[in-house]
């Protein structure tokens, strides 16, 4: 029994298609036709929270839509006015390697070209879509709005990441409204978890003797309306960071655990999946915030992350 079960785990490990699986990384061929995509060529690499050794490469995100402003930053910028001018394409590739700036009421769609769906940003706005080929948003402030009945499938998660924690959801209609230290997510319809860095019951949002009965594996399922996450003012890119250090070594040391010769228990196994998961999440707020900082602050911080990623990501070496 035991040995089926680590067999079930290392499967999960490597294979695609569920919330707690990594992106892909490498650029397709297709990512150089546009104007967007060369444009975002000459931006130094962001440092991403998923694996550094992907499976086969996906295409990126589409833009379809375009309403108003909206630009492709030339650079890491420390101020609005370092932004860049590139203009983002309709019916282009959404920029790999680049950050997107809306102006105010300016409203951006993008559609993954693998599952078709559907995500809507709205300015004032800085966003990142489809990050690593993967359903996933980074909202370093502005909105989201999810599109209901668009690339729904079961497996399918889309994970929205803010710097005050992150929201995953496969099926509902929700918003999502981002600033520097809290976001907002309004649920309207479906299913949708929430995680943030303090994760104490209650911190999430709703009165705290009701967050604690709805916590489900370290992250807050919720209800409908508005819930608040938030992030302490003083809380520096750095503390981020050390969070999803420990989560990923937790990660490692559990995964350790079930390739090990004569397995693991069930409980083990679960914890790892788990453990995984929460790692994911811290990292992609760390990486989030570390790559919205000066390149010079934020150049002592690459390495760390890159570190971290691969210890919750990758598998683990096994002596025989």
């Amino acid at each position: 029994m035991r040995v089926l079960l680590a067999a079930s785990v290392a499967a999960l490990l490597c294979t695609a298609g569920c919330g707690a699986c990594e992106p892909d990384r490498t650029p397709p061929p297709e990512a150089s036709t546009s104007a967007s995509a060369r444009a975002s060529a000459t931006v130094p690499p962001i440092a991403s929270h998923v694996s550094h050794n992907p499976p086969q490469p996906k295409l990126a995100c589409r833009v379809i839509a375009i309403d108003g402003e909206a630009h492709i930053e030339a650079a890491v910028p420390t101020s609005a006015a370092d932004a860049g001018t590139t203009p983002l394409l309709l019916q282009g590739l959404a920029p790999t390697e680049a950050w997107i700036a809306l102006a105010k009421g300016a409203r951006v769609i993008a559609r993954d070209p693998r599952t078709t769906r559907e995500t809507t940003f709205r300015g004032p706005a800085r966003v990142r879509a489809c990050v690593d080929f993967s359903e996933e948003s980074w909202l370093a402030s502005g909105s989201f709005e999810s599109a209901v009945g668009a690339g729904e499938s079961p497996g399918s998660e889309e994970w929205v990441v803010t710097p005050s924690g992150v929201v995953r959801y496969t099926a509902a209609q929700l918003s999502v409204e981002a600033r520097p230290h809290e976001a907002n997510v309004t649920l309207v319809s479906g299913v949708a978890f929430a995680w943030q860095p303090s994760a104490a019951p209650g911190d999430a949002g709703g009165p705290p003797g009701d967050a604690g009965s709805l916590m489900e594996e370290g992250w807050l399922r919720l209800g409908p309306g508005r819930t608040k996450l938030g992030l302490p003012r003083d809380e520096p890119a750095s503390a981020t960071l050390d969070r999803c250090v420990a989560l990923s070594a937790s990660a490692r040391d559990l995964a350790t655990q079930v390739m090990a010769p004569g397995g693991a228990s069930g409980t083990t196994i679960t914890r790892q999946v788990t453990t995984r998961r929460l790692a994911r999440a811290a990292c992609a707020v760390a990486a989030l915030r570390v790559n919205a900082l000066p390149p010079a602050d934020a150049a002592p911080l690459l390495r760390p992350l890159a570190d971290a990623n691969g210890a919750w990501s990758g598998l683990p070496a096994v002596t025989p």
